[in-house]
């Protein structure tokens, strides 16, 4: 195992609870009362592809994208890297290729990185919209390994959320839970490891 691509959201940041609400504020804004917890099916996945599934049309989501990116500021002003996390990927770096895939669009993923600096530790980086499909689709995932030129077998991704675990499966990479935000369950199968905090990633290495 050489190659280790991370999802962002409840993996690396503890800022899940922070769209969630963003989304349902903005469906408020269109008429629409839905509460949290039938709301969490859209953590992981591209927000474009939830907004169409939410039933917004190709022509309406553009702006609505945009009010939930700005709806979900009102809840993001206390999120922080999970404890440890910084420390185990530059401890990771020092040896193995690091790669990050996001279901976040390029203006999301910048003005995080602004704020968080993901990109030194990565030497690849996909965010929603560059490969073919968005996650739960394994096509991001492929496009990090391929940029970082390994091979399936010698990869793995890590997240947290069933999405995460149905886009490693179709990438035919190994997948690590992110324990600190999940807890395992059939639905975030097949997985390498479950773990429950940042430095259980340097035991991933000898693992598979």
């Amino acid at each position: 195992m050489n190659t280790f691509i991370f999802d962002i959201d409840g993996t690396l940041l503890d800022n899940v609870e922070a769209y969630l609400y963003g989304l349902q504020k903005t469906l408020r804004r269109h008429g629409r009362e839905v509460p949290i917890h039938e709301l969490t099916w859209t953590n992981g996945r591209a927000g474009v592809d939830s907004l169409a599934e939410l039933g917004f049309s190709a022509a309406e989501i553009p702006e609505v994208h945009e009010q939930w990116r700005e709806d979900s500021k009102e809840f993001l002003t206390d999120i922080a890297w999970f404890p440890g996390m910084q420390h185990a990927l530059n401890q990771l770096k020092q040896t193995y290729k690091l790669g990050l895939v996001t279901s976040k669009d390029k203006t999301q993923f910048i003005e995080e990185d602004k704020k968080f600096h993901f990109s030194p530790y990565f030497d690849a980086i996909v965010v929603a919209g560059e490969a073919k499909r968005n996650k739960p689709f394994g096509d991001p995932i492929t496009l990090a390994r391929e940029r970082l030129g390994s091979e399936p077998a010698s990869s793995i991704y890590i997240g947290d959320t069933p999405t995460d675990a149905q886009a490693a499966a179709d990438a035919k990479v190994a997948f690590a839970l992110a324990g600190w935000t999940t807890p395992p369950s059939n639905e975030v199968m097949p997985r390498v490891a479950v773990l429950q905090q940042a430095s259980d990633l340097l035991t991933l290495p000898t693992l598979a």
